[in-house]
């Protein structure tokens, strides 16, 4: 991901256009060939981060001072740093410092016999070694020049979003599957989502920016950043978002034609540590339900979409799905409570406690009696025995 400073774009006639980089370019080729190189070889050889600062310098010395930053940054978060040593540094210090008076006392003007006496008082041979600076590469994902450059590209365009104050997806002509895996990537990044318009060519849903949202919201616009390359993955897409970069407000349309690409190959290879052990414990606990492998989208209006987070099936062949409501979901949450009052649906709902209290919730389901058999409050991510109870409960009622 690239920072504020390193993005590159210009604001002309209340639009922001992104200055994207051709991955054909020869030149720009041979310059990511070289940074990949050098991060490799230091890798090899063991560097420090002030070593490869250092080899990092002669880049600097020629091309735009900006995009060469931007690849290098890229390039670091591919690289895996860890302290020298194992040693309480804070406190080898504070023993150094200690000893510094008597030692200058005893070495006088020899500076080697000073260093001798700090270094055996210490016991290393440099008390600064938990600075970043003396952290040594451990290990570095190699990266293909070609690769790096569209990495780039979508980089800046994952910066630009981080200032959106609302952003519109349209997708045209979407495979079923495809379709399918944008929704649970949305769903699953926890993004503030409505649908606008839904037809059977095409389908737009206006997702809130970070900058429409009160209280701290640095977590939001990594969530949406990180979701932009699940829609850039689909054949036909494209996205308007109203930007508000450093009091500069503005347009930015991104498609199809942008030559942006995505890296997400499997998303479901990635799996939450929390969601392993829900899978581990609910197959140990239950004899009844078992999980369903690929969860649907379930289409409860014609601008309501479903995505479930968990889907469960029993034995006779009923299956319920299980649907999380997290603290930036409020309107999401109004929407499927009226939902659920209009009609019946094999539905679950969780809802965080940051979301919903337990005076609220007692209140809500007071008011609406028919809803207790679907809602049940949690907190960060659901218990297997609260799962369980509520799929007990809504097939008993």
């Amino acid at each position: 991901m690239l920072t504020g400073d390193l993005l590159m774009f210009r604001l002309q006639g209340g639009k922001f256009r992104i200055r994207f980089v051709d991955p054909d370019d020869p030149d720009l080729l041979l310059s990511a060939e070289r940074l990949a190189a050098c991060f490799a070889s230091a890798a090899e050889r063991g560097l420090t981060r002030s070593e490869l600062e250092e080899e990092l310098e002669l880049f600097r010395r020629g091309g735009e001072k900006k995009r060469l930053d931007g690849l290098i940054k890229l390039l670091t978060d591919r690289t895996e740093f860890v302290s020298p040593q194992d040693a309480d540094y804070p406190g080898l210090r504070k023993k150094v410092f200690s000893a510094v008076s008597s030692a200058l006392a005893r070495c006088g003007e020899n500076l080697a016999a000073y260093r001798e006496s700090m270094e055996k008082v210490s016991g290393v041979p440099d008390i600064y070694g938990d600075l970043p600076s003396y952290e040594r590469i451990k290990s570095f994902a190699p990266v293909k020049p070609r690769e790096l450059l569209e990495r780039y590209d979508l980089a800046l365009a994952q910066g630009m979003l981080f200032y959106a104050e609302t952003l519109t997806v349209k997708v045209s002509d979407p495979e079923p599957a495809e379709l399918r895996r944008m929704l649970k990537y949305m769903k699953f990044f926890r993004l503030l989502a409505r649908v606008i318009s839904a037809e059977d060519s095409s389908l737009e849903i206006e997702v809130s920016g970070p900058f429409s949202l009160f209280g701290p919201t640095r977590k939001y616009a990594l969530n949406l950043a990180v979701f932009l390359p699940a829609a850039v993955r689909l054949k036909k897409w494209r996205i308007d978002a109203v930007l508000n970069a450093g009091g500069r407000k503005g347009t930015l349309h991104l498609d199809e034609s942008s030559g942006l690409v995505s890296h997400y190959r499997n998303f479901s290879a990635y799996v939450p540590e929390e969601v392993k052990m829900f899978h581990r414990l609910f197959s140990e606990k239950s004899d009844t339900w078992k999980i369903v492998g690929d969860t649907p989208v379930i289409q409860a209006g014609p601008q309501d979409f479903i995505v479930p987070d968990l889907s469960f099936a029993d034995g006779a062949g009923k299956t319920l799905h299980l649907e999380l409501f997290h603290r930036w979901h409020k309107v999401q949450l109004e929407n499927r409570l009226k939902t659920l009052e209009k009609q019946e649906l094999p539905l679950i709902v969780g809802i965080d406690r940051s979301l919903m209290d337990t005076a609220s919730f007692d209140a809500l389901l007071a008011e609406s009696p028919a809803l207790a058999r679907h809602l049940f409050l949690f907190s960060d991510f659901p218990g297997v025995e609260t799962t369980l109870r509520m799929l007990a409960k809504f097939t008993a009622g």
